[in-house]
């Protein structure tokens, strides 16, 4: 971010240099009055030209990473969407599987336990 700060602090610092430098050298010309006044609007003309050219360069480099970096979040996002998925329905596996070993060991016990009873019941 600083970086881009100092770029924009540098072409501030040309831009104002370059006006500085021109209304100094237009006002110290031996010139007429009207002549300077159409060098002096010409120059700006032409800075305010370059100066749009520029932020237009500038706006649309902009532009462009900032749909580059959404392409790469939403890559992002997808994959770790699918490791999300991959996460939770391999939790999910080693849940069903406890529980059916749960279900098999509470039918055994209870097949087990109406054994003992029938046993106990035929002692009686």
């Amino acid at each position: 971010m600083s970086s881009r700060k100092g770029s924009f602090g540098k072409f501030v610092a040309f831009v104002v240099g370059g006006i500085i430098g021109a209304v100094g050298g237009l006002l110290y010309a031996p010139r007429s009055g009207k002549e300077t006044r159409e060098q002096l609007r010409a120059k700006a003309d032409e800075l305010l030209e370059e100066s749009r050219e520029r932020y237009e360069a500038k706006r649309e480099r902009a532009k462009e990473l900032a749909v580059e970096r959404g392409r790469e979040l939403r890559d992002r996002i997808e994959e770790a969407k699918g490791r999300l998925i991959s996460g939770v329905e391999s939790a999910a596996e080693a849940i069903k599987g406890r529980i059916e070993r749960g279900a098999e060991k509470a039918e055994e016990a209870a097949e087990s336990a109406e054994k003992k009873a029938e046993e106990q019941e035929e002692e009686r």
